[in-house]
């Protein structure tokens, strides 16, 4: 059979109307059959060209007699109220299995059906490949509108504040979908644009109950245009956007939209606001953590003021001593106190770091400083006990203090002492025929339990070396190796040991894991 020239140019046609426009035409022109143009989508048929164009019903295609076959020969009646269509035969313009339109004649055809049958296929092919053109170009051009909001949607994310945020997106939202009136619900509190909570509460209801009611209820993006009533204004649809990580609502009222809002659409638009008000929340966070790193400095600047750093003292003894804190403030104390008879010092280790440790270091201090019995006997006791019971009285469960507390005469003879669940002192004798002297603890830490302390004493010889530390040093050895190298430098007649073993112990001082404080005293 002859193409003819109508029926190629309709091969050749770029979209479905002018598909239906130019076979149409050809199909009036050629062969003066009464006929029916459909369009099937998911199996419904439209009437777009011929005889029913007007037709109002939507019928499915098998109501056509479409039977996986090209063509149907058996008649046909359609019935829609009062709508009746009378089918002598159709064709089926489909293309794997999938049919994308239909011609149905009205009274007996002539050769027009044995063309029909001929192109049918054809004519299907060239209908799925306009429908898959244009429906990437409306994927494309939906993709466009949606990618330009989302570029102007970043002005959303330089708000600072929460409110700010809700106030710019919810002016965006409705510029974007054209709303007369919008709001916002975030922790449960209403912001609006051009309509007030009231209103949401008591003139706007959908499906009878108030609106702001329903707001709070909703837990999912929709679109809402019936069941609405409102007695002050005329509002015709309701957009309404949810974002579930922060419970985010945004409420658009008769929006005029180019975008549809679907539900993917809605996804994005709300993720947007969520992540506006993150930011907000963690830029108020960086605020307040600023403001307390201010204040902590000037506490941590305070705090330090009552801990010595490095002291010296040569008073018929030699004791000197390093405390450098792994933080702004530290947890370890090292005080020195002269008096009449002799020399007072404290080597201690509060458990934990950091500022809420340095409180107790001031405690410590005042104890220490305040003290005026150390000449006595027994008044290293006195002490030790006063600050176990006021700590106890205190309940810090969680706090206690490790310390070794001595006091060694003017004559250099004797060191009178407590240790309280500190690492073990050490005292070197300068005549290697002589054994060393290891100093255990005997208490527990101070600020556990109520315990009778009690003092004990070592006799001292010329030219000895005590050597006194806390735990922050043997997180780089062990309790051995730690005394054996103090020992061999203080033999090496080195002015300056406990620095030289700061520096050999900890060579990244940005890592240091703990306080660093020990004590040298040489009799």
């Amino acid at each position: 059979m002859k193409l003819q020239k109508k029926l190629l140019d309709t091969l050749f046609t770029n979209s479905l109307s002018d598909f239906f426009h130019t076979l149409s035409s050809h199909l009036e022109h050629s062969w003066f059959t009464p006929f029916t143009l459909w369009r099937v989508e998911n199996n419904i048929c439209e009437a777009v060209a011929g005889k029913y164009k007007d037709a109002e019903g939507r019928y499915d295609l098998y109501d056509l007699g479409y039977c996986e076959e090209n063509t149907c020969k058996e008649e046909k009646t359609l019935e829609f109220f009062d709508e009746q269509i009378n089918i002598k035969s159709s064709v089926f313009f489909r293309y794997l299995d999938t049919v994308h339109g239909v011609v149905t004649f009205h009274t007996e055809p002539d050769v027009v059906i044995l063309e029909m049958e001929t192109y049918c296929e054809y004519l299907g092919q060239r209908m799925n490949e306009i429908i898959a053109r244009e429906r990437n170009i409306n994927v494309y051009v939906d993709y466009q509108k949606k990618l330009e909001f989302v570029k102007q949607s970043s002005r959303i994310l330089k708000a600072v504040e929460s409110d700010e945020v809700m106030a710019v997106a919810l002016n965006f939202f409705m510029d974007t979908f054209s709303a007369e009136a919008g709001g916002t619900i975030l922790n449960e509190e209403f912001q609006g644009f051009g309509i007030e909570l009231s209103d949401v509460q008591s003139a706007i209801t959908i499906n009878d109950k108030p609106a702001f009611e329903t707001f709070l209820k909703m837990e999912a993006t929709e679109f809402v245009d019936n069941m609405i009533e409102c007695t002050k204004f005329n509002i015709d649809n309701i957009f309404f956007i949810y974002e579930e990580s922060l419970d985010i609502r945004i409420i658009l009222f008769n929006i005029h939209f180019d975008v549809i809002p679907d539900k993917e659409f809605s996804e994005l638009v709300s993720s947007i606001v969520s992540t506006a008000v993150e930011n907000a929340q963690y830029h108020q966070r960086m605020t307040q953590i600023k403001v307390q790193e201010s204040e902590m400095k000037v506490t941590g600047n305070i705090l330090n003021k009552f801990v010595r750093k490095n002291l010296s003292v040569e008073s018929g003894v030699k004791i000197t001593g390093i405390n450098y804190p792994a933080r702004d403030a530290g947890g370890d104390f090292l005080m020195v106190k002269e008096t009449e008879n002799g020399i007072f010092f404290t080597v201690a280790d509060v458990c934990g770091k950091g500022y809420s440790a340095a409180v107790f270091t001031v405690v410590l201090s005042v104890f220490t400083e305040n003290t005026t019995l150390f000449d006595q006997q027994g008044s290293l006791q006195k002490l030790v006990t006063a600050l176990n019971t006021y700590l106890l009285s205190k309940g810090f469960a969680d706090r206690f203090i490790t310390a070794f507390f001595g006091y060694i005469d003017n004559d250099g003879k004797k060191m009178r002492y407590i240790s309280c669940g500190h690492e073990p002192a050490a005292v070197f004798r300068d005549d290697d025929n002589k054994e060393d002297i290891v100093i255990t603890s005997d208490f527990l830490p101070i600020g556990l339990f109520e315990e009778e302390h009690f003092e004990k004493s070592v006799d001292l010889e010329k030219n000895d070396t005590i050597f006194i530390y806390t735990d922050g040093l043997v997180e780089y050895t062990t309790d051995e190796e730690l005394r054996e190298d103090v020992k061999q430098l203080a033999k090496s007649g080195k002015g300056n040991i406990l620095d030289t073993l700061y520096d050999e112990m900890v060579k990244d001082k940005n890592t240091q894991k703990d306080d660093f404080t020990c004590m040298i005293i040489r009799i």
